[in-house]
């Protein structure tokens, strides 16, 4: 059972239903009209497949939308605190998944210095550049390339990453 399972669960990344949630996210990102959108296609991956870290953690990053869409301070504060609590324990159950620490880096990259987290998000940014370039034959099966080098735009827009490690990742994913 644990083999089919299993099975199943990396059969997402190669359905046009997951690769379009992503994209429905990101615009989510630029769009609060796509954020119930992103949230219903999520949703149905979750039940398609179970409940995978990396479908979770979109589903926090849906949270982290809702607070930056939410115009009562209430409840923009509830679900920051809920993102920041659903991603920082999605990323101790599972360290080693790149879009796990893509997504939390991402959005924590963005937050304001005082909220505490830009610690978190050059660990994840350190942390994602490690695993991009530790087994790039799977990431390249796994994503599209244009997800591909949007991350690696993104880690060298941080300017956190050293130079010759983006020169190696735009080798390989670009």
């Amino acid at each position: 059972m644990f083999f089919v399972s299993n099975l199943l669960a990396q059969d997402f990344y190669q359905d046009t239903l997951y690769q379009r949630a992503q994209k429905v996210y990101f615009l989510a990102v630029q769009s609060e009209r796509y954020l119930p959108l992103a949230e219903t296609l999520f949703h149905t991956l979750i039940h398609r497949y179970g409940p995978q870290p990396a479908l979770q953690m979109y589903t926090y990053g849906i949270t982290a939308l809702k607070a930056r869409y939410a115009l009562n301070p209430l409840k923009k504060r509830e679900y920051l605190y809920q993102a920041f609590a659903q991603m920082d324990a999605q990323v101790q159950r599972t360290p080693h998944d790149v879009e796990v620490r893509f997504l939390r880096g991402s959005f924590y990259y963005y937050l304001p210095f005082f909220l505490g987290k830009r610690s978190a998000a050059q660990d994840d940014i350190r942390t994602l550049t490690r695993l991009l370039l530790s087994q790039p034959e799977v990431y390249k099966k796994r994503y599209q390339e244009e997800v591909l080098r949007a991350i690696v735009g993104f880690l060298q827009r941080t300017g956190w990453i050293e130079e010759e490690m983006i020169d190696r990742l735009r080798t390989v994913y670009e």
